[in-house]
């Protein structure tokens, strides 16, 4: 690939992306990846938008990313022609916060996250919005399966997380109760996730226009699913389930009032999962509740590589997920997609977004 380049969709800043030939060639460490598809999510929105923190424009944004290896470097261990998934987060595995197993590797400023690495720094794909993606030497890469299109193999990352955040952190046990705030794609992954695992029983909530996600939600399993907005979802709870829930996981978009939701529905005891950004708005509540509950309250960002090892496996095993991307566009849209995945272009059926090549 010495001497090529890549079309990239360049955001130049927020809301405004550019067409962009980027060279492929002059690094000698890492590999190279041939990007198949790359899924969209919320915190792409909040990079599209100018919300993110901490972001230096401009960037190539996707951290959802499938492809093939298309140079295999000396660190990369698959040969060419793999198909695999990146994690978004890359590791040094030396930092203070890798030392503590955090998702957040302080070795690459202002993020060591594909999709969040502005590209001035060399070689400058840094994104799944692209033909290409670097493959750094930190990279963790999964290989899998060929026997589903590339635009569903994107799933994979939200299964990851939501193994992650509903199974792994809480410590589930067989036959425990979790309730998922939020149906969007990481939530209803929290649902598959947690039912593999062996729930007893699991909730979901949602607003007014998830309705679609709500109705797949029940085809996925939930025990209960709750438009929030037309309904008493304390009592619905009480109803079916008998009890309050022994998990509560918080996957809502921007919304401060789902923390006070969790801490007020989960039982005395119980675990708390707070696995989404509140928009950097103040929030204001009295931390005895946490107290008088007794309560584990535990902060979630990305999956750990376990959660993508159970995800592969579950892509490869579950026809449902087939189901959970809905919207597709080329690369040449990708600024449709962005607003696909915010909800601009209307809620009805929207599952998750990819962009594919």
């Amino acid at each position: 690939m010495q001497g090529t380049t890549a079309r990239a969709m360049m955001l130049v800043e927020p809301r405004h992306f550019s067409m962009t030939k980027v060279p492929t060639g002059g690094v000698d460490d890492g590999g190279w990846l041939a990007v198949e598809a790359t899924g969209i999510s919320g915190s792409d929105v909040q990079v599209w938008k100018g919300e993110a923190r901490d972001i230096v424009y401009p960037l190539v944004p996707g951290h959802e990313v499938v492809g093939r290896i298309a140079i295999q470097g000396p660190s990369v261990p698959y040969p060419v022609g793999t198909r695999v998934i990146v994690e978004p987060r890359i590791r040094c595995g030396a930092c203070h916060r890798c030392r503590q197993n955090l998702a957040t590797c302080v070795s690459r400023r202002p993020s060591n996250s594909y999709g969040m690495i502005p590209s001035i720094e060399p070689p400058g794909l840094w994104g799944g919005l692209a033909e290409y993606l670097y493959l750094d030497p930190n990279a963790n890469l999964h290989p899998v399966t060929d026997d589903v299109p590339a635009e569903v193999a994107t799933f994979v990352h939200p299964l990851a997380s939501g193994h992650t955040w509903s199974v792994e952190l809480p410590a589930l046990k067989a036959g425990e109760s979790v309730l998922i705030l939020g149906p969007g794609p990481r939530g209803l992954a929290c649902l598959i996730a947690a039912k593999a695992a062996g729930a007893g029983w699991v909730g979901i909530t949602g607003l007014a226009h998830d309705a679609d996600r709500l109705d797949l939600a029940r085809r996925l399993g939930a025990d209960l699913a709750v438009d929030m907005q037309h309904g008493d979802v304390a009592a619905e709870i009480a109803d079916d389930l008998g009890r309050r829930p022994d998990v509560v996981v918080d996957v809502t978009s921007d919304d401060p009032e789902a923390v006070f939701t969790a801490l007020d529905l989960v039982r005395s005891g119980g675990r708390v999962i707070l696995a989404s950004r509140k928009g950097n708005r103040a929030l204001h509540f009295l931390s005895d509740v946490i107290v008088a509950k007794q309560l584990t309250l535990r902060g979630a960002m990305g999956a750990s590589s376990i959660g993508y090892q159970w995800a592969t496996n579950q892509l490869e095993t579950d026809p449902r997920i087939d189901d959970l991307v809905s919207h597709q566009f080329p690369l040449t849209e990708s600024a449709r997609a962005l607003q696909a995945a915010a909800g601009l272009l209307g809620r009805e059926e929207l599952m998750s977004v990819a962009v594919t090549f």
